[in-house]
């Protein structure tokens, strides 16, 4: 059985002339957001780079932050906005992100549901935004224990600059896009009430249309979760 998970996919975006990142990581909870229900996250973790023209290992992921805030509307439907960034910059501006993106689960038993997760998204460029991108994933969500449960799956990404052609390094004219197939495994731990911590994967398969090439990378992320009831 395909144990999707995921989300992380997130938006992918190519720029014509430098690269910018994104975060695939997820942070869920343990359990169902509940109506009224507010969950904040944060964590660290390396983002990939978009563009791999120049991009090589240990260069493709740069060490970074993510933070989001989640609303839950019922058991079924919540809604939350994810925001990241570099944490040394290696360009003149800071790159980073944001996107909004919604859950709709899908309740298979009281320990395990399906996740369905689209998300739209924009990656910055210092205050310029860079690119534009779309992403949507489905998510297995298991519940081991009352403190402990692990997640998995896949999704897809896209991601473009412009809506305009540019030249690329072989003098092709080409839509500035890419995109790409992320994956991710991740467990989270309930260590009280409110507070829980995550751990995942994230490999992913980047395709990068523009320039023709495409790579393979591991995303790895650590981040802690509050939820509280209002």
């Amino acid at each position: 059985m395909l144990r999707i998970i995921w989300a992380g996919m997130l938006f992918w975006v190519l720029s014509g002339c430098s690269s910018l990142l994104y975060s695939p990581s997820l942070n869920l909870t343990n359990q169902p957001i509940q109506e009224k229900q507010i969950d904040m996250q944060g964590g660290v973790e390396l983002l990939p780079e978009t563009r791999m023209l120049n991009a090589t290992f240990p260069d493709n992921l740069q060490l970074g932050w993510s933070g989001g805030l989640r609303y839950g509307f019922g058991k079924q439907f919540n809604m939350g906005f994810k925001a990241w960034g570099e944490f040394s910059p290696r360009q003149t501006l800071l790159r980073g992100g944001g996107s909004i993106d919604a859950q709709f689960l899908r309740i298979i038993s009281p320990q395990t549901r399906l996740i369905l997760l689209p998300r739209v998204g924009i990656a910055l460029n210092g205050n310029s935004i860079a690119g534009y991108g779309l992403s949507a994933s489905a998510i297995y969500q298991r519940e081991v224990s009352d403190h402990f449960s692990w997640y998995g799956g896949i999704g897809a990404v896209w991601g473009v600059k412009d809506f305009t052609q540019e030249q690329n390094i072989a003098n092709e004219l080409k839509m500035p896009m890419g995109a790409g197939v992320v994956g991710n495994l991740g467990i989270g731990w309930q260590l009280t009430n409110g507070l829980r911590a995550n751990i995942e994967l994230n490999p992913i398969l980047q395709l990068n249309t523009f320039d023709n090439r495409q790579q393979f990378l591991l995303a790895p992320s650590v981040g802690v979760g509050y939820s509280i009831i209002r």
